[in-house]
């Protein structure tokens, strides 16, 4: 990334050409739920799905490479997803072996290191809202989530302000919903708007015809919505912090393993390991978790398997540039007012502005994990400036614009994940979170661990139906497409 900003004069016409061209305490936590031990879970998974194969062709996989390694629970990925699960699993089962296995040789090469660890309550469906408040106050609590008194991320509170174009009634009913899950929020006008952000314009974004003339706005008056207690937490030293916790709690990872397939029984169909890319296996006693993030498809495939609904690695551009104090106290903002797409939030720490996409133009480009292109774009930079320059219009134009590229595993059919054992009985899917990882990671920990042991404790669970997300679900159903559910 970088290069120069849209200059201040000639922007509307601009905007027309863009259009046209387009460690404490080790005691463990009291079971309060054990509907069966691990042995007992895993063999009633078996034998639910020993008669049932669709969706899965029949591989025979069996590996006759050395052995090198053996854990209960074999999780595929150490991002935020695959330490979560491991930290959950061994709080409630100290004796359950868990053993993650992470590509990269260092944490964060994949899409948690790149998340922006933003925190909201806001989403469509009541069940999505209870999950993401699960996520929120593990971090809002970090220390206690981890029994870590010397963790060192920690949780910044910025509030939210949605201007995604709805009116004042959808708006007042989005504020009940939130209310009825503790979470304080009210509807704001255009005065309203101007007495709170004066340096944020309520002009909607403009739309053009195909002549490149400017057309009228239909969308009515100005509402918002603005979510207290959002905010963002710093991904890669949360990642450095769970590390830290799932190794104290006798989690082993291993940094650098590629795993190259699943491994099944012949006879039953069943996962029993991993093969890794030297050839060698690691065996599972009752689980292996597919949490891989963008390689998930690529594994999937080694056992013949496909899910419900279908989940693709998709580029995410995202750019930051440097803002003066008085930005600094600006919320996360998610603008949809007109046809914008974008979201900006300040980082006050060392005053920059992350921004980045919520419409589908700019989250549709399908990739390969393994080759894609890391930069921002040129084009889409600039329309990221477009908008941010509506929207802020004395946001000073001097400074470069630092970006990059990374990626989500977009769901195409509902952006939500899919989380649960799958046909191939045994595996456990955990993927498909569109963006929307980072923020669910603890509450998706604790539901898979739920799932995996039968066991829930005393805290940091979550209560969300173990089927809302299964991997054979029905796919939601949602009024628009975008990755922002």
């Amino acid at each position: 990334g970088g290069g120069p900003a849209l200059s201040a004069s000639g922007s509307r016409e601009l905007l027309a050409r863009a259009f046209l061209t387009a460690q404490a305490s080790r005691c463990q936590p009291e079971l309060l739920v054990a509907r069966n031990g691990v042995a007992g879970a895993s063999a009633s998974a078996s034998a639910s799905h020993a008669a049932s194969l669709s969706g899965a062709r029949r591989h025979s996989s069996a590996s006759s490479g050395r052995v090198s390694g053996r854990a209960d629970v074999v999780v595929v990925g150490g991002g935020i997803m695959g330490l979560n699960i491991a930290y959950q699993l061994r709080r409630r089962s100290p004796d359950l072996s868990v053993l993650v296995l992470e590509r990269a040789p260092a944490l964060g090469a994949g899409s948690s290191g790149y998340s922006t660890g933003f925190q909201r309550a806001y989403y469509s469906f009541d069940e999505t809202m209870a999950f993401a408040l699960d996520g929120m106050d593990a971090y809002k609590n970090w220390s206690d989530y981890l029994r870590d008194g010397e963790a060192n991320a920690s949780f910044t509170e910025t509030g939210a302000l949605w201007m995604l174009g709805y009116d004042g009634s959808q708006n007042e009913g989005m504020v009940q919903r939130l209310a009825k899950f503790g979470v304080a929020a009210e509807q704001i006008d255009e005065a309203e708007l101007g007495r709170r952000y004066p340096m944020m314009s309520p002009e909607p974004f403009p739309t053009f015809d195909e002549d490149g003339n400017e057309t009228p706005h239909a969308g009515g008056a100005f509402s918002a919505v603005y979510e207290h207690g959002c905010g963002h937490i710093d991904s890669s030293t949360c990642l450095e912090d769970l590390l830290r916790a799932c190794r104290r709690d006798g989690a082993e990872v291993r940094l650098n393993q590629r795993v190259h397939r699943f491994v099944t029984a012949p006879s039953t169909g069943r996962c029993t390991g991993v093969e890794m890319a030297d050839g060698s296996l690691i065996e599972a006693g009752v689980a292996v978790v597919n949490a891989s993030g963008p390689w998930f498809n690529k594994l999937n495939s080694t056992v013949g398997l496909s899910l419900s609904t279908t989940a693709l690695p998709t580029r995410i551009q995202v750019g930051h540039k440097w803002i003066p104090d008085e930005y600094c106290s600006l919320p996360f903002v998610a603008d949809g007012w007109g046809p914008s797409g974008i979201y900006f939030m300040p980082r006050a720490a060392n005053n920059q502005l992350v921004f980045g996409s919520v419409a589908h133009r700019f989250e549709s480009e399908i990739v390969d994990p393994d080759a894609y292109n890391a930069s921002l774009d040129p084009d889409v930079k600039q329309d990221y400036l477009n908008c941010l320059f509506h929207r802020l219009p004395n946001l000073p134009r001097e400074g470069e614009i630092v970006g990059f590229s990374s990626m989500y595993t977009v769901n195409q059919d509902d952006v939500h994940p899919m989380i649960g054992e799958t046909r191939v009985a045994g595996l456990w899917a955990c993927n498909g979170f569109s963006g929307h990882g980072f923020k669910l990671a603890p509450a998706v920990g604790s539901l898979v661990a739920q799932q995996i042991t039968g066991a829930k404790t005393d805290a940091w669970e979550t209560g969300v139906p173990h089927d809302f997300m299964g991997p054979y679900r029905e796919p939601l159903s949602l009024k628009v497409k975008t990755h922002f559910a």
